[in-house]
Order: structure tokens, then sequence, then C-alpha cells
């Protein structure tokens, strides 16, 4: 009876259509591609507007219902699952693209603007701008992905994607809606300076101290030249990181360095691996290239003009070249350009936001987890290495995402982990491994990013107890009732 009265109330708000707790539309909300625990939610709404997200709150706010927000679901992390029930907040009906400035190169968006509409826009519309695109599918949130300090393909250049948000609309949990940054007192969403920066109580709280409605984001010139390169090793990350990564970033001619190492089987579904071997075995002799790993490293080289791409790439060859003499690696660079049709494949696989439909699903049972971490650039490899050992300990197929961040000030270090949900024994197993992988992040002054609950328990015990303390009285004054995505970080 309490929950047909919130549900009829909740239609009031938002329209008969846009409120269910069938149970075959709550499962679907309860749970993740990772190992967390599956919860329902007791109702899930959908709202259109930010009118329409305030007086669910404050409706929830009165009647200490806790709210979980959600857009797509995909975080790699179980933050969006709903672990104590009560109402979720569905967002994709938000989806508008409010305003393009193209002078002042940024964009407001709505919680359920995509990397794939948001792409599209820009393409269409406005080609001289872009934006930073993480390795996910196009359905994701853009709002979602920065404000969880999520990483994309001008990272490198730039940072995470929180340090590209120029400002915020945000309904509090006691249902004040305000703005963040310049954007308070002008029409211009141009950034936060030189206002006091408010912006840190709502990016990477992971939904704790209120709902996004409304985020600017910075764009970026796009030039006339952009071209996608591979430096390859048969070999493992010792062979190009401390000698080639640490240079090439310094260097500052690449608006992309990623990659990692790959086993080319545990790989189908998340690489062309069958292109990538036709690349590796057109140069390099290689026997048995099922049963073997590689590392590979993504270029991507921006020039305005011919003269100054081949001008970066000369720099490039000398560095891959140097490494090979004076380190005795066995290091090789391609030009995707250079490689025909197979070239052509992996440019294509290489344009983001990721077309691949498979990219979780490769293992049975469909699931997928990680560990995600921001490293110092001078200890990733250490981590790298002993965090391959822990996966090879527990009979895991070893597997590292490298991308050195803001034109090297730190990097991350990302171990993915394929699953099979639908055995319980395979995912306590996990569970486990990623315990000692995380262990080893906060070993080497790291910190795991867009980071599940039982990981955010286990580094915030070795956290300055008086920021943890900031953080609960923060959380406290924002959200006195408690009810905003109740059981995420420490609270």
């Amino acid at each position: 009876m309490i929950l047909m009265a919130l549900i009829d109330e909740l239609q009031k708000i938002v329209g008969e259509d846009w409120v269910t707790n069938r149970p075959e539309e709550l499962i679907i909300y309860s749970k993740d591609m990772t190992e967390n625990e599956p919860c329902k939610p007791d109702v899930v709404v959908m709202p259109k507007s930010a009118e329409e997200v305030q007086k669910i709150v404050i409706l929830a706010n009165e009647k200490k219902i806790p709210i979980t927000p959600y857009v797509a679901g995909a975080n790699v992390g179980g933050l969006a699952i709903p672990t104590k029930g009560g109402i979720l907040i569905d967002l994709k009906r938000m989806d508008q693209i409010l305003e393009v400035d193209e002078s002042n190169m940024y964009a407001v968006i709505e919680p359920g603007v995509t990397f794939g509409l948001l792409k599209k826009l820009l393409d269409d519309e406005y080609p001289q701008l872009r934006y930073s695109y993480p390795l996910a599918p196009p359905y994701t949130s853009v709002v979602c992905n920065a404000l969880l300090s999520g990483l994309g393909n001008l990272s490198v250049r730039y940072g995470s994607m929180s340090d590209m948000v120029s400002g915020l609309e945000v309904v509090l949990p006691t249902g004040e809606v305000t703005k963040i940054g310049v954007c308070a007192v002008s029409p211009y969403w141009i950034g936060k300076h030189p206002l006091p920066d408010l912006m840190g109580l709502f990016i990477n709280w992971q939904g704790t101290t209120g709902i996004v409605t409304k985020m600017g984001i910075n764009l970026w010139p796009k030039p006339p030249i952009v071209k996608n390169a591979v430096i390859l090793t048969m070999g493992g990350p010792e062979d190009i990181y401390t000698s080639l990564i640490f240079k090439l970033v310094h260097l500052q001619v690449c608006d992309e360095i990623a990659g990692g190492l790959f086993h080319y089987e545990m790989s189908r579904g998340m690489l062309p691996v069958d292109d990538i071997k036709g690349m590796i075995t057109a140069i390099v002799k290689v026997d048995d290239m099922e049963n073997r790993s590689f590392f590979l490293t993504q270029l991507t080289v921006s020039a305005n003009d011919d003269k100054e791409l081949k001008q970066k790439f000369k720099l490039i060859n000398k560095l891959v070249n140097e490494t090979n003499k004076n380190e005795g690696r066995q290091l090789f660079l391609f030009k995707t350009d250079d490689l025909a049709d197979i070239g052509k494949k992996i440019d294509n696989f290489m344009e983001l936001p990721s077309q691949i439909p498979s990219l979780y699903d490769i293992r049975a049972g469909g699931g997928l987890t990680w560990v995600g971490s921001y490293v110092p650039l001078n200890r990733w490899l250490e981590g790298c290495q002993r965090g391959l050992k822990v996966m090879e300990k527990y009979g895991w197929v070893p597997g590292v995402l490298h991308r050195p961040m803001k034109t090297g000030h730190y990097s991350v270090m990302r171990f993915f982990i394929p699953l099979n949900k639908s055995d319980p024994e395979e995912l306590k197993k996990a569970r486990k491994m990623c315990e000692e992988i995380v262990d080893i992040v906060l070993d080497i002054g790291g910190f795991p990013y867009k980071v599940p609950t039982w990981a955010a328990k286990k580094a915030f015990e070795k956290t300055d107890p008086n920021f943890v303390g900031l953080m609960k009285k923060i959380k406290n004054l924002l959200d006195p009732n408690g009810i905003m995505n109740p059981g995420r970080l420490i609270f």
C-alpha cells in the first residue's frame, strides 16, 4: 500500500508511462556486468527535466526514501546498483545538448546525452571541434564519465574528464537547485575560476551529494590532420614503459598514448586480433601466435599540415630506434595508413566511442570487472608487474591497460578481468584477486577510480582520517537524511 501511494505520487510528477515497478523491468536495473551483488529498486522513475528531478528528490527527502541516479549502468564498479532499494531515477530521457558555444569552445548537456549523440552533433555541425571519447560503448553517458573522473582519447593532453567540466547545475539532496561555476553569475559556462571551487563537492562522490542535471564541458580545436599509429612488442611492458613511454609523453607530440598487454585468444571481442595478427605476421616472424601475448600502444598524432605531421613522426621514429639500439628492445612502429586494408580496420576499431557490441561479452557468462587506478607514472611498471603476477596466481590470463594522463603527471593502470557470471566460485576468486591488486595500487601510491564499495572501504582505511572526517561532515551537511545513493564510498 505504501509503495502504491509512492508510485501514484511519482506518476503525478512524470506521468504514468514513466514509472514502473514491474519485476521484469526492475531486474534490469538490479545488476551490471561485474561481480557485485545485485539488488532491485522498489520503483524506477524517468524524469524529463530538472524540475521533475527536483520534485522527485523533495518527495524522497520528505519520506526518507533512498535514491539511486542511473543512466546506462555500464560502469565497472557496481556504482548504479541500488543497494538499499528505494527509488531509482533513470535519467536517460534528459538527453538534450542544450548549447554549443563555438567561440568559447564548450557545450552544455543533460545527463542522458551519450557519447554517440555528442560525437554525431560535433561531426555534423561543428567539425572544427572535438571532445575526449573513452573506450566505451556509444550509449554511455558523457556526464557520468566526467563525474567519475573517467578518461578519454585526449586525456594524455588534458587529464581526466573531470578536468574538462566547465560548469554544473545540481539538485541537492534536500531539493534545492544550484549552479556551480561562472554559470552561476553569467550566461556563459566558461569555467569554474575565479569563483570558489565547489565542483569538487559533486565530482567523484558517486551521486551521494546530489544529482547533476546540466553540465558544461570543454571542447577542443580539431586539427585538420589526425593519424593513428601503433607501437608493438611481443615482449612485456618492461620493453616499452620506462625506456620509451616516459620520453614519448614528455615530447608532447601525441594526442593519445594508450594500450596494454593483451593475450591473443582472450582479446577476441575486445580487439581486432585477427587484423593485429595480420599486422604482426606481415612484419615479424611469430610462431604459435594464438598462445602469445603482445604489448600494444596506440598513438594518435594530429597536425595542421603535412610538414608538421612528418616532423612529429620523425621524432617518434627516432625515439623508437634509440630504444631498440640502446635498450636492446624489439619494438615496431606502424602507421595505420601504411598498412592497407589491415590499417583501415584498425583505424575503424580506434574510432571512439567504440562501435563494438561485444566489447564486454568476451568470456562465457558475459561478465567483466576491473581494478582501475590512477598511479604515479614512475611506479606504473612496478605496479603492473606485481598485478600481473597476482592474475597469474589466480589462473587468469594477464591483461592490463595503460594511459599516461595530463602530459605524464600520473597514469592509468587498469587490470581487465573477464568473468563467467554464472560461476559463483569464479566470482569469489575474482573478488579476492581484485582485493590483492587494490593493495598493490595503494602500496605504490595510487588510488582506485570509479571505486566500488568494497574497494573504497579498503582504500579509505589507509586515508588520512581527517580527510575522511571532512567527507562525512560534507555528506551530512548536504544530505542530512542520507538518501543519496547510500552504500557508496564510505557512507
